[in-house]
């Protein structure tokens, strides 16, 4: 049972995809946009001096970043990411940045998340602020005009958006449950934050499966179908270049335990990159990854994602 509405014509032609993994980098056009990059993050710094206002959590992509501008290194270094943390009306934010190489020429990632609001608030704040982040004239930095628009605009959507949240009504059932598996497509998976946030969320709500990062960016979870449903709409509530859920599986058989219908023991993030290409243009080794799916009776989902049978990495 599919959870995309998009069958055939978004399945992956497999060298289209490899050519695409292989993209070639601009190197001066790179360079003139990680320079605004660490112009933007010195300006925000400014804005924003108290400490945990805003948290770089890891300094060594800076000085990546400014071996790379220096030419002591052509090894293109990873994305910048970092979190501003916001109080509007009480309401602590965190707005979480993850800027691609291309940016500002390319839209930034930012998505904004805190405990307290429910899924349609998180939801509906982070759709709002998406789109006001399209709307901006690409090559123009954008990250602190986002942050006024949050400021702006957090207290209406708070406001209107307790009204679509409705009240649970007890619904009667056999009281059956559901065990599901979903098996999620993204553009791409590079963002150290939302790494840490998808694997996370994974403990909160008991999910098992993996994160396989790079382009494209591949998510497995599995769990009872309410605690999966709820995980997916967080994380789909992140700001996506693009993701879909591709195929979703369903066990309403009483039979066998939890453990038994789990596929993945517990949830982690997983790789298999080949030897060709340097940091994140190398190609994921698509033999790997497809005995890593035979492993766990789940190599049927191969053609799935990519269109095409697979084939294991001759040893």
């Amino acid at each position: 049972m599919s959870c995309g509405d998009c069958p055939d014509e978004n399945l992956l032609d497999f060298e289209k995809l490899e050519n695409e993994i292989a993209g070639f980098v601009d190197k001066s056009n790179i360079e003139e946009m990680l320079k605004l990059q660490l112009n933007e993050l010195e300006m925000l710094g400014s804005m924003f001096p108290n400490p945990g206002e805003l948290v770089v959590y890891d300094h060594s992509v800076i000085a990546d970043i400014n071996d790379f501008l220096e030419g002591k290194t052509s090894v293109l270094p990873a994305c910048l990411d970092f979190t501003i943390f916001l109080t509007i009306d009480s309401l602590k934010l965190e707005v979480c940045v993850n800027l691609p190489h291309e940016y500002p020429a390319h839209e930034p990632e930012v998505f904004v998340r805190n405990d307290i609001l429910n899924r349609h608030q998180q939801h509906d704040l982070n759709a709002g602020l998406t789109e006001y982040i399209t709307s901006c004239d690409r090559g123009d930095i954008c990250i602190f005009s986002a942050v006024l628009w949050l400021q702006e605009n957090t207290p209406t959507y708070l406001k209107t958006v307790k009204k679509v949240e409705p009240k649970k009504v007890p619904i009667k059932s056999s009281g059956k449950k559901t065990f599901a598996r979903y098996w999620i497509y993204s553009h791409h998976i590079y963002s150290k934050m939302k790494r840490r946030e998808i694997l996370n969320m994974s403990q909160e709500y008991n999910i098992s499966g993996f994160c396989l990062p790079g382009k494209p960016g591949i998510i497995c979870g599995e769990g009872w179908d309410d605690d999966c449903d709820e995980w997916w709409m967080k994380i789909r509530s992140m700001n996506w270049k693009k993701i879909m859920c591709k195929k979703k599986e369903e066990d309403m058989n009483d039979e066998g335990s939890e453990k038994e219908k789990r596929k993945f023991t517990g949830f982690s993030e997983i790789s298999f990159q080949s030897t060709q290409g340097k940091a994140r243009d190398a190609h994921m080794d698509m033999g790997e990854f497809y005995r890593y799916l035979t492993q766990h009776g789940c190599q049927h989902v191969f053609k799935d994602y990519f269109g095409v049978d697979g084939k294991t990495t001759a040893s």
